[in-house]
């Protein structure tokens, strides 16, 4: 009983210390992407596809999302309409490909996770 206890202590201690530390990986930025190595794993298609999405997103939405998964910024109504018209699709392949990139790789999971939230939450609106 008492290691069972220790291994649930254990896992909701290591759960809220990610959970805080998610707010924090990255603060506020106006370009994110400047300057990061495009990740080999990113086909020439994909990189066309994303693109794609990111025009309907528009750079400002772009960045406000990426503030609100990878920081503590909100996503404004408009913003939302955004993302939703981008599509659940396009929104998790561009989370998927925010964690190839080498600075944001031990968050992958972490950025699909709050991606996903982010995009419900826009959709219940």
């Amino acid at each position: 009983m008492d290691k069972h206890i220790h291994v649930v202590s254990t896992f909701t201690l290591v759960f809220i210390f990610l959970l805080s530390h998610a707010t924090t990986l990255v603060s506020a930025v106006e370009d994110p992407w400047t300057g990061l190595p495009v990740p080999p794993e990113l086909s020439f298609e994909l990189r066309k596809h994303l693109q794609a999405c990111e025009k309907v997103l528009t750079k400002k939405c772009g960045i406000e999302v990426y503030n609100t998964v990878l920081g503590s910024a909100k996503i404004d109504h408009y913003c939302c309409k955004k993302l939703i018209q981008m599509g659940e699709v396009c929104n998790d392949e561009m989370a998927t490909a925010l964690g190839l990139f080498d600075k944001y790789k031990h968050a992958k999971l972490l950025i699909k996770v709050k991606s996903l939230r982010k995009f419900n939450q826009c959709k219940g609106q």
